[in-house]
């Protein structure tokens, strides 16, 4: 038995060896130009799949923020924190239907930014190898994430929904402040890194004034519930 595995063995090591030698000897066919063009298309292919994980974190955010206020709209037993979980509400919708009509435009499908929550990775239309690699070597594990995002959501929301009166009030507006606060640093971030894309940054610069001045406002009712 141990010599058959050892022939066995000694069979799939000529080959592999025989494998590699021709995978070396057809890397050096492959002309410069070629191996130039490949490598371009790769980082051409992570730039994409950077992009679009980028865009489905901000999608993940507004959706988190439209959740949780549309619990608020409910749940909350203060007429100013139902006020602001209605514009925080409808900020956020504004914001991801922006977001949409840009990643739609882009030919760009993020799946956190259809109707329902999505789990599956995102996709991309055929190109060329070097492209297509890229993509995909940088959106692996990307559907995972974008899971475990959306299971923290319904966590947060469920927190919350176990909660009642002023107390309810105050523990939405604590996340509410810190959320918009962690919104801020995704927006700062997607600024710095597509700077040189006019359109998705006025989108990101308008979001996030909308962001800061919703921090604001919660924390001001935060310490006003504390009076």
């Amino acid at each position: 038995m141990g010599k058959t595995n050892w022939k066995t063995r000694a069979v799939t090591a000529a080959v592999m060896t025989g494998l590699m030698g021709f995978a070396a000897h057809a890397q050096d066919d492959m002309s410069k130009q070629d191996k130039q063009s490949m490598e371009h298309g790769k980082a051409v292919g992570e730039a994409a799949g950077k992009r679009v994980q980028y865009v489905g974190k901000l999608a993940v955010f507004n959706n988190r923020q439209i959740q949780l206020a549309r619990l608020a709209e409910e749940k909350a037993s203060d007429p100013r924190v139902k006020e602001f979980a209605t514009k925080l509400r409808e900020d956020h919708e504004k914001s991801q239907e922006s977001l949409r009509t840009w990643a739609q435009n882009k030919k760009m499908e993020v799946s956190a930014l259809s109707d329902s929550n999505i789990t599956s990775e995102n996709q991309m239309g055929t190109g060329g190898s070097g492209v297509q690699q890229g993509y995909q070597e940088k959106m692996k594990g990307s559907g995972e994430k974008l899971g475990k995002a959306i299971d923290k959501t319904n966590e947060e929301v469920a927190k919350l929904q176990a909660k009642e009166g002023p107390e309810f009030d105050k523990a939405f507006l604590t996340r509410i402040a810190e959320d918009q606060k962690k919104g801020k640093e995704v927006l700062k971030e997607g600024r710095k890194e597509y700077k040189n894309d006019a359109t998705f940054l006025a989108l990101l610069s308008d979001t996030e004034r909308v962001v800061s001045g919703n921090e604001t406002q919660a924390k001001e009712l935060e310490k006003q519930m504390k009076k």
